[in-house]
């Protein structure tokens, strides 16, 4: 039995009879394997041509389709013979000169062009690698099925391998390829026919996952697909474990293919954020967030070039003297519709978007020159206390930055401490001895911030070129009411004093937190009981006059 051939489908757009009455006698002696359509307009017949493989267009001049408008391969019919090449059709034929062989011979190349072009597209719009849909076949796929369906019943999922260029590089090309296959192959085990994967890039993909009965069936698809993925691959006989991240976002009606993507992109940026295989279902208020978060994120970088910002100073209190011995810098913003914000509400901000490097510098240079000012007043020295991020710990502009800035603005190095907390001290510890130590060479001394909620040791801390350890006020906060806390901070200062370190007491905020402090013989402390930090201008009265009634009061306590 021989096997079936589809016909070759011709499509006749022509404004007289003559045409398909010469076209049917030519293709009756070519044989069956032709069939004629005939139409007013190609936009009358287009959706009969939705696959333009095996099929073609003869028309004449005056139906001739806009370019771009059909993807068939054209043929023109003429009455004569043209004076120049026809452009934007594959060939041509003239009515008084259509024999059966010129149709055989044109028909026969008209097919071969069509296959072309559809193997021509088959390859623009597929992976080479895996076969599936790459990024512009997908967006062709997402945006015909979000046509048909009126946005409804589609789940669109984005997914990103974790460290996959990590991967690529330990396992070399091959290696990566072999891993790319598995994955695929992993994820089509999982998906029904109506579904649909794609490879958008080196380690991105796409799921365009049917939703229509069952709006629940993508979070499930999406959890077999995490714990599928999550298993290990084995490349070259090695076991290899990699994790990913899968976002999904749910189609509405009127949501257009490049919404849907985005949605899709932005859930998977939030799966980034846990360990292993994980999936984020977009949420429109996330979103919301995320667009106000890059809102102020302008705000913050205009705000540092229109000097918004504005330092506040809390004193630091001598439990020995009563005096007051030093001073922490705390940034705030002077936000035009938030009002003053507090460090918490953009310092995260500034550490994700890098703008802690740029503020880092802005708060040392407006830190020295209060300090100029505050001497200039009369006011003795004072120790200035400025919290240094790990980032700008590691800019390698630190040391020329903060060598210029001490020399104009005249002011003594051995007054300037860098606080750093007790994280940024255990990563890279060797690159942070070394930059504590140049520092250090400038006259710098350094405190341990927030110290009792991190991971160091004393032994590493033993290491360090530290002078004061700050104890976190969570545990002072507590001394007045749970035994477990007074033991803490008395062996934390107990500890601190046996390695030759001053010890500080953050968070004081009442006279029996004091006294208990000074039993434990803490040399100094900071908190609201003292004063809550003050702008300049405050902070000057306070230190001048305000400070010595108060701090009478606390010694005599």
């Amino acid at each position: 039995m021989s096997a079936f051939v589809e016909p070759l489908r011709l499509l006749l757009l022509a404004e007289t009879p003559a045409w398909a009455q010469t076209l049917r006698e030519r293709l009756s002696a070519l044989g069956s394997g032709y069939a004629l359509i005939t139409a007013p307009s190609w936009d009358a017949a287009s959706a009969l041509f939705d696959n333009p493989h095996n099929a073609l267009l003869l028309t004449t001049a005056a139906n001739l389709p806009a370019t771009g408008h059909c993807a068939l391969p054209i043929i023109l019919l003429l009455e004569s013979e043209p004076t120049a090449v026809p452009e934007d059709v594959c060939d041509w034929l003239v009515h008084d000169q259509l024999s059966v062989e010129v149709l055989r011979r044109c028909l026969r190349y008209g097919r071969e062009r069509a296959r072309l072009n559809a193997a021509v597209q088959r390859l623009a719009e597929q992976d080479a690698l895996t076969g599936i849909a790459n990024r512009q076949g997908f967006q062709a796929l997402l945006a015909a099925r979000l046509s048909e369906q009126g946005g409804q019943g589609l789940t669109l999922g984005h997914l990103d391998l974790d460290n996959f260029r990590r991967a690529n590089d330990a396992l070399g090309y091959q290696g990566g390829d072999s891993l790319i296959l598995q994955v695929v192959a992993r994820i089509k085990a999982q998906l029904q026919d109506s579904d649909r994967v794609a490879r958008l890039g080196s380690d991105e993909f796409a799921l365009l996952l049917d939703s229509r009965r069952d709006p629940q069936r993508a979070e499930r698809l999406a959890m077999q697909l995490s714990e599928a993925l999550g298993e290990p691959y084995w490349i070259n006989g090695e076991s290899l474990l990699i994790g990913c991240s899968l976002g999904l976002a749910h189609s509405r009606p009127g949501s257009s293919a490049d919404t849907l993507m985005w949605h899709a992109h932005i859930a998977m940026q939030q799966a980034k954020s846990q360990q292993g295989c994980s999936f984020y279902l977009y949420d429109e208020r996330v979103n919301r967030s995320a667009r106000n978060q890059a809102d102020l994120e302008s705000e913050l970088r205009r705000a540092l070039r229109r000097d918004e910002l504005e330092l506040h100073y809390q004193p630091r209190l001598c439990l020995q003297s009563g005096r007051i011995v030093g001073l922490e810098a705390l940034v705030r913003w002077q936000h035009s519709e938030h009002g003053l914000l507090a460090p918490n509400e953009f310092i995260p901000l500034a550490e994700e978007s890098g703008l802690i490097v740029p503020l880092g510098y802005w708060v040392i240079s407006r830190a020295l020159r209060d300090m100029q000012w505050l001497l200039g007043r009369g006011v003795p020295p004072l120790h200035m206390a400025i919290n240094l991020s790990f980032h700008q710990f590691q800019d390698s502009q630190l040391l020329p930055t903060l060598s210029r800035l001490i020399e104009e603005r005249g002011v003594d190095a051995q007054w300037l401490e860098f606080e750093l907390t007790e994280t940024a001290v255990m990563r890279r510890s060797d690159q942070v001895r070394q930059t504590m130590l140049a520092l250090g060479r400038l006259g710098v001394r350094f405190s341990l911030d927030d110290f009792g909620t991190g991971f160091s040791s004393f032994v590493h801390l033993n290491n360090l070129p530290i002078t004061l350890l700050k104890i976190d006020k969570s545990f002072v906060g507590g001394m007045d009411e749970r035994a477990e806390n007074r033991q803490l901070v008395r062996a934390m200062i107990n500890l601190a004093h046996n390695l030759n370190l001053q010890v500080v007491g953050e968070g004081v905020e009442n006279a029996e937190q004091l006294a208990l402090l000074r039993e434990y013989g803490c040399d100094q402390a900071q908190g609201y009981l003292i004063s809550k930090a003050l702008p300049l201008s405050e902070l000057a009265r306070f230190l001048v006059f305000g400070m010595r009634q108060t701090l009478l009061g606390m010694s005599n306590s």
